[in-house]
């Protein structure tokens, strides 16, 4: 009679754990793929005219830059000079719907700004400040600078 203790079983063929390695890891990589690292919500909105609202989508592409412009709650920031080195970045591709104010992009910090964390609590300010692509070839719209976001959680 077999000894069926756990020790006495057959191993498993070299092909069979390969195989269920590689499907273990291409799992991994998909849904690590799905979520962005160290990514944060910007609310972008634009500038709406009540009196003609657009009717057309602004697209935001991956690749725009926001900068810091001071304290949200603070009338004399562009004044004062409280303005962080600080730069967002677009990691998706956004658009703003017709006839809706604001759309929620995923963002990261930009590796050359000085401060490297941003939360809601700190109630900063960031305007469009171009695209990040030097050889982008489109120049920005008009309602493109017009651009204003806030952060809605935390960015490492």
């Amino acid at each position: 009679m077999r000894d069926r203790t756990p020790d006495a079983r057959r191993p498993i063929p070299i092909r069979t754990a390969t195989r269920r390695g590689l499907a273990a890891a291409a799992m991994l990589a998909a849904a690590l793929a799905a979520l962005p690292a160290r990514a944060a919500t910007l609310a972008v909105c634009r500038q709406m005219d009540s009196v003609s609202p657009s009717t057309t989508a602004l697209f935001i592409p991956a690749g725009s830059l926001f900068r810091d412009t001071g304290r949200v709650d603070d009338p004399l920031a562009a004044f004062t000079g409280d303005k962080w080195q600080l730069r967002l970045e677009t990691i998706v591709d956004a658009a703003i719907p017709p006839l809706r104010e604001c759309v929620l992009v995923w963002v990261r910090i930009t590796s050359d700004s000085s401060v490297k964390a941003v939360s809601l609590a700190d109630n900063r300010n960031f305007v469009y400040a171009g695209n990040s692509s030097l050889l982008d070839t489109h120049p920005p719209t008009e309602e493109m600078l017009s651009l204003v976001g806030r952060v809605l959680d935390q960015v490492p």
